[in-house]
C-alpha cells in the first residue's frame, strides 16, 4: 500500500532537530539536508503530499532565511513548509543539554550513576515543549494528523491535546524505555507519562519497551491497561501503545552500492586489501557513552592479545564522530577514546601496520555505505540502544555476500537480527574477543548464508513499513474524531 493513500488528513511532523539546516560560511549561506533515519523517510513523503514540519532552528543561519520561523524547503523546489522554533542560549542549555541529554537520556539508557536532573531544567525544558506546542496548534489544519518524536518532546502531546483535541497525534520514542525501578528516579516521571498519554498512538521500538511503558502507567497513575491489545485508557480516550521496530530505505542503501562511483571506489579498497592479505573491521558510532566504546576497545585489546595470527592481518576502522560537544561531559569522554585507541595502537602497531584507524568525523554516506559494503565485518557493541541502525545499514550495503555482523545482544536490532548475527556481550572483552575470532573462522558460504537471511528479513522490514504500520494504527485511532 502506498503510504500517502494512508494519510486522510493533513500531516505535521515535529522533531527536536530540523531536515534542512541553513549555515553560514565565508561563502554566503548554504543550506544543508540533514541525515538520519526519519528525515530519510519523512522528507520524500511531505515533499510528495506537502504538508508542515516544525523542528528547532538550530542552523547559524536560520534566524536570517526564516522570515516569521518560516522556510519553504527544499529550497530549490519547495514542496513543503519547515517551521523553526528558535530558542535562545538558556534553553538550548535547559531543554536540551541539560533535562534530555544529561537526564532522560541516561536514565532511560539505564545508567542512573550518570543522571542528572534540576527543576530549572525541568521549567526550561517543559516551557520549550511548550513552545513547540503552540507552534503545532497554530498551523496544524482542522482534523490533520500530528507526528512527533523522542525524549526531548515528551510533554507536545498533551500540551497539544489540551488545545487541539480535533487533531490525531502520533509520538515515536525513538530510545529504550527503562523498568519503572530505573524510570521512578526521574523526579517528573509523572508528568511525562501524563505528556506522553496525551497522544493517539504510542510507538516504542521493542515489546519491552511497551512493556515497561504499560508497567509505569499502570502503577504509577493507577489507569486501566489492556496488555493484550497495548490499550491504555485515559481521560475517556484509548491511547494504543504498540512496538514498531525502525529500520533502513534498503532499496536505497543497495542502489547507492552499485553506483559506478562507489562500485570503483568499494574496488580499490579491496584490491588494497586482498594485495596485503588483509582484513577490514568497522564501527560507526557518535562518541556516546551508551555505545560501548571504551570496553569495544578493551576487547579489541582482547582479540590482539589472545589471537597474535590477526596482528598485521586485521585492521579496525572506527568511525567516532564528536557529540553534544556542548556538554562538556561528552567532550572528556571523546579524549578518553582516543586515549585508549593510542594506548592500544602503542602495544600492537608495526612500522608497517596500525591495527586501529580513526577517523573523527562523519562521512558522507555514500562513502560511509561504500565501506559497509567492502568491509569484512562490522562491530556494533552498544550497552544499550534503542534500535541502532548501523547494524542495518552494514546488511543492506553488504550486497557482496562477504562481511559478519558483531551485535552487541542489548540492542534493539538484535531482536530481529540476533539468530544471523554474532551476538556479543559489551562488557565480556574476552567473550568478545572469541566471538571475533569466531566470526572471522567461519566459511565463505556460511557468511553468504548469515548475511542472506538478514537481507532478507530487511527487504520485507523497511522504514516505509514502519511508517505504514504508524499510520494505519493512527488512521485506526483518528476515526474517534470523525
Amino acid at each position: 500500500m502506498a503510504i500517502k493513500q494512508l494519510i486522510e488528513a493533513p500531516l505535521v511532523v515535529v522533531t527536536n532537530r530540523e531536515p534542512y539546516v541553513d549555515e553560514r560560511s565565508n561563502n554566503g549561506i548554504r543550506t544543508i539536508q540533514k541525515a538520519g533515519g526519519v528525515v530519510s523517510a519523512l522528507d520524500p513523503l511531505l515533499q510528495d503530499i506537502g504538508g508542515h514540519w516544525i523542528a528547532w532552528g538550530s542552523g547559524s543561519a536560520d534566524i536570517e532565511v526564516s522570515p516569521g520561523g518560516k522556510r519553504q524547503v527544499p529550497p530549490e523546489h519547495p514542496r513543503y513548509t519547515l517551521h523553526r522554533i528558535m530558542l535562545n542560549q538558556e534553553e538550548i542549555q535547559g531543554y536540551y543539554a541539560k533535562y534530555s541529554n544529561q537526564g532522560l537520556w541516561p536514565l532511560s539508557h539505564m545508567l542512573i550513576e550518570r543522571a542528572q536532573f534540576s527543576r530549572r531544567a525541568w521549567q526550561i525544558y517543559r516551557n520549550v515543549n511548550q513552545k513547540f506546542a503552540k507552534r503545532v496548534s497554530a498551523v496544524s489544519p482542522e482534523g490533520a494528523w500530528v507526528f512527533s518524536h523522542d525524549y526531548q518532546l515528551s510533554l507536545l502531546p498533551a500540551f497539544v491535546r489540551k488545545s487541539r483535541p480535533d487533531v490525531a497525534i502520533a509520538h515515536f520514542w525513538h530510545i529504550p524505555w527503562p523498568p519503572l525501578t530505573i524510570f521512578r528516579l526521574c523526579p517528573q516521571h509523572q508528568e511525562i507519562l501524563r505528556g506522553l498519554l496525551g497522544a493517539d498512538v504510542l510507538g516504542f521500538q521493542s515489546e519491552l519497551d511497551v512493556d515497561n511503558f504499560l508497567n509505569a502507567v499502570e502503577r504509577t497513575l493507577k489507569v486501566p491497561v489492556d496488555r493484550d491489545s497495548g490499550m491504555i485508557t485515559w481521560q475517556d480516550r484509548h491511547v494504543h501503545v504498540k512496538s514498531f521496530p525502525i529500520s533502513v530505505d534498503f532499496a536505497a542503501i543497495q542502489q547507492l552500492v552499485e553506483t559506478p562511483r562507489i562500485r570503483r571506489w568499494v574496488r580499490g579498497i579491496r584490491r588494497h586489501i586482498e594485495h596485503r592479505d588483509q582484513i577490514l573491521g568497522i564501527s560507526v558510532d557518535r562518541a556516546d557513552y551508551t555505545k560501548g566504546l571504551l570496553p569495544r576497545l578493551d576487547a579489541i585489546k582482547e582479540f590482539y592479545s589472545l589471537y597474535p595470527q590477526y596482528r598485521e592481518r586485521v585492521t579496525y576502522l572506527q568511525v567516532v564522530v564528536p557529540s553534544r560537544t556542548e556538554v562538556a561531559e561528552y567532550r572528556r569522554f571523546y579524549d578518553r577514546v582516543a586515549k585508549k585507541t593510542q594506548e592500544v595502537n602503542q602495544l600492537f602497531a608495526t612500522s608497517s601496520w596500525t591495527p586501529i584507524i580513526t577517523l573523527p568525523h562523519s562521512i558522507d554516506r555514500p562513502r560511509l555505505m561504500g565501506l559497509f559494503r567492502a568491509a569484512d565485518f562490522a562491530v556494533v557493541s552498544s550497552l544499550v540502544d534503542g534500535m541502532n541502525l548501523v547494524a542495518k545499514e552494514f546488511v543492506a550495503a553488504q550486497v557482496d555476500k562477504r562481511g559478519v555482523l558483531l551485535l552487541s545482544e542489548t540492542t534493539g536490532a538484535a531482536n530481529e537480527l540476533e539468530n544471523e548475527a554474532f551476538p556479543i556481550n559489551p562488557l565480556d572483552p574476552e567473550g568478545f574477543a572469541n566471538t571475533l575470532h569466531e566470526a572471522l573462522s567461519i566459511s565463505a558460504d556460511e557468511r553468504a548464508a548469515r548475511i542472506s537471511t538478514m537481507r532478507a528479513h530487511l527487504m520485507k522490514h523497511t522504514i516505509y513499513d514502519w511508517m505504514e504500520d504508524i499510520f494505519l494504527t493512527l488512521k485506526m485511532a483518528a476515526q474517534s474524531y470523525v
